[in-house]
């Protein structure tokens, strides 16, 4: 799948896969330390993943309830440890791809605005703001559809380039060229 390093079950349940946590030795650090595990790369992979259920959520209310539904709190100290944060920098960085991170920026601040929208009280004096604000939530939404629209054509010509795929690799054989890199 597009830009997927580790894969999601419908229940948000992370599925581990050889291939790909050879690419990240800091999360394979926190899935092997006692105090982490799973949880702990569940708990990375839910805020930092483009298709984690949670996405589109602002970072701190993402943070928070992912906390919550993994832990059943909504603070967990080893969530702020160096290996964790650690971790959670170097899934972003792999994951990274410019235009899904312009269209989850945009849908931040257009979840901020609709707050702020939801809490005006309409009357006389305001009605032409409140259009104002309407016509230009409008377009925001058009120009996020744009980029969506980019994306989802990337994701469909997406082509590997010959010569160059490692799927029939064995586990060894990737880790070897992981280190010689």
């Amino acid at each position: 799948m597009y830009n997927e390093l580790i894969e999601l079950d419908k229940e948000g349940n992370v599925l581990m896969q050889d291939k790909t946590i050879l690419l990240m030795p800091k999360l394979f650090e926190v899935y092997k330390h006692k105090r982490m595990g799973s949880d702990m790369v569940r708990w990375i992979v839910c805020i930092a993943d483009y298709k984690s259920p949670y996405r589109r959520l602002p970072e701190q209310e993402r943070v928070r309830t992912v906390t919550y539904s993994i832990f059943n709190k909504y603070k967990n100290s080893n969530c702020e440890d160096d290996i964790v944060l650690d971790a959670l920098h170097e899934y972003k960085q792999l994951q990274y791809e410019p235009l899904m991170d312009q269209y989850n920026a945009m849908s931040e601040q257009m979840y901020r605005v609709t707050q702020v929208y939801r809490e005006i009280v309409p009357t006389q004096s305001n009605l032409e703001d409140l259009n104002d604000i309407a016509i230009k939530m409008e377009k925001a939404a058009l120009a996020r559809d744009k980029i969506k629209a980019l994306i989802l054509k990337d994701q469909q010509s997406e082509a590997k380039i010959s010569g160059t795929s490692s799927d029939n690799f064995s586990m060894i054989e990737n880790k070897l060229r992981i280190e010689d890199n």
